[in-house]
């Protein structure tokens, strides 16, 4: 499943900021975004037909879709090797990674909050595995960036290839050169963070720095890391072409990757229920009218795409945690206690210099 870009909601992950506004503003962002998605989710479904909605999805091709969630499984494996390839950590295999990262993936969909995917991989891999913290902090947000530009790239550039896009060329071209610019200062820029007073004394800059400098000393593991952030994103839009078969719609597979990309980028940005419950409806039913896909059809496709992509991530955290030990919400509350205090406590220039040394 595509990985959330938004912004951490108010107040998240601030330890200095009072517990009562941190409270009041978190308490402010889940109404804010329930009210939002249930908002999109309303007028996406306002006037549908639930009769030829039922025929669209109960006529759609199992096959297909088995074989969509496969690939969806396939590209978040891409994502452990990827990390497995920036850790640099031989202890730590690639299917380890890949199912901490599923695990996290599925406690953040279906919590009203964005926060949860970071601090309980932080917490296994950093109390559990015993890795470096500012190393893995420092891998999270390169994952992060690779991931972001990646899918910049590809649904901006490819959608400038698309004619019904036409009417959104400028932005779409300008979205894609801020995107290019972006990556650019950041990865010429980064090494800078260190030194700039206020950025040098929080946990993220120091190790960030040191990870962009081991990265531009070393070009080809950038390359390839950023390779495999293109065919993961690649494999997701290969996903929604397959879903899009299965429910009977008939768009080519390089469109129907930029609109399954144009649609996770959306309801993973903009604010909404657990799981983009609505949100992703909508931006469903929104760009496959730019092909004239009518709404029943469209909706279909939507649940069953909301399906290939959230299922597996929660099949596999369902047999992931309980083998950690994590099988209820007070250990995973507990983790996370754990997981906050020992990121609050980490000297941000030790793990900097730790994760340059590794």
């Amino acid at each position: 499943m595509e990985r959330r870009h938004a912004a951490r909601p108010p107040g998240a992950d601030r330890p200095g900021r009072p517990a009562y506004l941190s409270k009041a503003l978190l308490i402010g962002y889940v109404a804010l975004a329930s009210a939002l998605g249930g908002l999109l989710g309303w007028l996406a479904l306002s006037n549908i037909h639930w009769d030829a909605l039922a025929s669209s999805l109960t006529s759609a091709n199992p096959a297909l879709l088995l074989a969509a969630a496969g690939l969806v499984l396939a590209a978040a494996y891409l994502r452990g090797v990827r990390w497995q390839l920036l850790l640099q950590n031989p202890k730590t295999s690639a299917m380890r990674l890949f199912l901490v990262e599923q695990a996290g993936t599925a406690l953040d969909t279906l919590s009203p909050l964005r926060v949860l995917d970071e601090i309980i991989e932080v917490g296994i891999l950093a109390l559990r595995d015993k890795l470096n913290l500012g190393t893995i902090l420092a891998t999270l947000a390169l994952q992060r960036t690779l991931e972001f530009a990646a899918t910049v790239l590809l649904l901006g550039g490819g959608a400038l290839l698309l004619v019904q896009l036409r009417p959104f060329w400028p932005l779409l071209a300008l979205g894609v050169l801020l995107g290019v610019i972006c990556l650019a200062l950041l990865f010429s820029a980064g090494s800078l963070l260190r030194h700039i007073p206020i950025l040098s004394q929080t946990q993220i800059a120091p190790q960030f720095a040191s990870a962009i400098a081991l990265l531009r000393r070393e070009k080809r593991r950038t390359l390839a890391a950023f390779a495999i952030s293109v065919a993961q994103a690649a494999m997701i839009g290969g996903a929604g072409w397959l879903v899009a078969l299965a429910t009977g719609i008939e768009i080519s597979a390089p469109s129907m990757t930029v609109i399954t990309l144009g649609i996770t980028f959306f309801s993973s940005t903009v604010p909404g229920l657990p799981m983009s419950l609505g949100t992703f409806e909508f931006a469903a039913l929104t760009i496959l009218g730019f092909w004239g896909i009518g709404q029943e059809h469209a909706i279909a496709f939507s649940l069953a795409l909301h399906a290939v992509l959230f299922l597996p991530p929660i099949a596999v955290a369902a047999v992931f945690l309980p083998r950690e030990g994590l099988a209820s919400i007070r250990e995973l509350r507990a983790l996370s206690q754990r997981a906050r205090a020992r990121m609050s406590e980490a000297h941000p220039q030790d793990d900097a210099d730790g994760q340059a040394q590794g």
